[in-house]
């Protein structure tokens, strides 16, 4: 007797190129299209987009990963920086109106994006002088976006988004490890209470970038161009400060390349030294937030490599951040 195949949903699918580049790729303001071809993949798929004009990317976005407010947020702010000069992957608008297209995946709707393809490559940060030209840049997003505001809904960079939520997710993994638990759940409690323990008034608030590691901007003849707002939001903008200093410790250069980033930053656009002294809390807080989007993602990003050793390594990073602040904390 023939067995009968089974039929299986979808919960992440990987679409198909070409008909991405016959059906949707055409619905753009886009002409003499060359190839459209699967390029990265994250927290959303991209595919770049080459014409006889120039490169797009293409992007499409999780089931369910982010309402069509949070898009339509992101999507201001693009333009809106955009239109101030800022260097960024500006959206590309759909030939009938508009910037969205919803496409039927195998595991329902997804949102799809066209933008500028940021061209060139991301800076290496192995001389203090990357690390400066990242800083101007990263300060000239903070700056031509003063006086942004969008009438869509999204939520914003705040103890709820970047530590409540995340730790949420992080506790099913830390079940069986109830001295990490008891420490990560203290230290959270922690830095939410030294973020909060200042009026946002007194601060510098406003759009933020929300993953300013340093890989999300490419250099080409000298210039540097943003991409990936996929986090973006209204948010303390020591935050995106912390996010690059979190990244280079990560990379043990934190000591070499945090000063020229600093300087780079502050040649262009003012920041206080009561907002410089929140970044150490957003270092830590950053880490959380990365550990609760990875647990929090298992599903879709697969669950293997979030182990033990994972869990260690994040720990000993939380560990000694609290140390650090406890430092700071301390010193005259």
């Amino acid at each position: 007797m023939a067995t009968q195949d089974l039929k299986i949903g979808a919960s992440y699918s990987t679409l198909c190129a070409v008909e991405l580049q016959d059906d949707v790729v055409s619905q753009y303001k886009v002409t003499n299209v060359l190839s459209c071809e699967f390029w990265a993949r994250g927290l959303n798929d991209t595919y770049k987009v080459s014409t006889e004009n120039g490169n797009f990317a293409l992007r499409i976005y999780r089931k369910n990963w982010r309402t069509q407010d949070d898009i339509e947020f992101e999507l201001d702010g693009l333009a809106y920086l955009h239109n101030k000069g800022a260097r960024v992957a500006y959206p590309i608008e759909r030939k009938m109106g508009g910037y969205i297209t919803h496409i039927s995946a195998p595991e329902g709707i997804r949102q799809v994006i066209l933008t500028k393809y940021a061209e060139g490559v991301a800076l290496k940060y192995e001389t203090p002088t990357d690390a400066e030209k990242y800083g101007q840049a990263a300060a000239k997003i903070h700056a031509l976006s003063s006086g942004f505001e969008s009438k869509h809904h999204r939520y914003k960079l705040d103890i709820r988004h970047l530590i409540t939520e995340p730790i949420r997710e992080i506790q099913p993994y830390l079940s069986h490890r109830e001295i990490d638990w008891q420490f990560i759940r203290e230290f959270s409690t922690r830095l939410a209470n030294i973020i909060t323990g200042v009026s946002e008034k007194n601060l510098d608030y406003g759009f933020c970038h929300g993953d300013f590691h340093g890989f999300n901007a490419h250099e080409h003849s000298g210039k540097i161009t943003h991409f990936d707002f996929d986090c973006c939001g209204f948010g303390l903008r020591a935050y995106d400060l912390a996010t690059f200093k979190w990244s280079l410790r990560l990379g043990k250069k934190e000591a070499e390349l945090w000063p020229m980033f600093l300087k780079g930053y502050q040649s262009v656009r003012d920041i206080s030294e009561l907002d410089l002294s929140f970044v150490e809390s957003f270092v830590a807080i950053r880490d959380i937030w990365l550990m609760g989007l990875h647990m929090g993602n298992a599903n879709d990003l697969a669950k293997g490599w979030i182990d033990e050793a994972y869990v260690d390594e994040r720990m000993k990073f939380l560990r000694e951040a609290s140390e650090i602040i406890n430092a700071e904390a301390i010193s005259p």
